[in-house]
């Protein structure tokens, strides 16, 4: 076998979801039977996908991710006019890891606090929250840090001290 056409285009973790779970539905209603690798790897992608911290946790209730988010988040982010554009790559970090926080925004934009302002790094936060929807309280990478250093750590130049 010969491949013609190396990485053609990019999937976020949603579209493997939807994909999945529908071969899943599809398999079901016609009665297949799947030999029992492509069995367990479907469902474990569908569990490690649908479980924290996975923005789609609660896809089945919350329906906050469709086909249509992609297309509208990037409509919304064209008309924030932002000075630099984001990447492909940036657009897939951003709709797999959904940030709530600027913080957390920095991880999937390269050089983020020097190609936007604090005001249009918020101004991206916001547009991700409404068209993807915000974690529940309590939700997040964020909620349980401690500012504080811990007792145990050596002082150094890199914690401040």
């Amino acid at each position: 076998m010969k491949i013609l056409e190396s990485q053609n285009a990019l999937l976020s973790n949603f579209e493997v979801y939807q994909h999945i779970t529908e071969q899943q539905k599809r398999n079901k209603t016609q009665n297949r039977r799947l030999p029992g690798n492509a069995y367990h790897v479907m469902n474990e992608v569908v569990k490690y996908l649908s479980e924290k911290p996975s923005p789609l946790e609660n896809q089945q209730e919350t329906k906050a991710y469709d086909s249509a988010a992609i297309p509208r988040l990037l409509e919304k982010l064209r008309e924030a006019n932002l000075p630099s554009e984001l990447t492909k790559g940036e657009v897939l970090s951003i709709l797999n890891l959904r940030p709530s926080s600027s913080a957390l925004l920095s991880t999937a934009i390269e050089d983020m606090e020097e190609r936007f302002s604090e005001d249009e790094q918020n101004k991206i936060v916001d547009i991700i929250g409404d068209v993807l929807g915000r974690p529940e309280p309590g939700e997040g990478a964020e909620g349980g840090e401690d500012e504080e250093m811990d007792a145990d750590a050596v002082p150094s130049i890199e914690n401040g001290y």
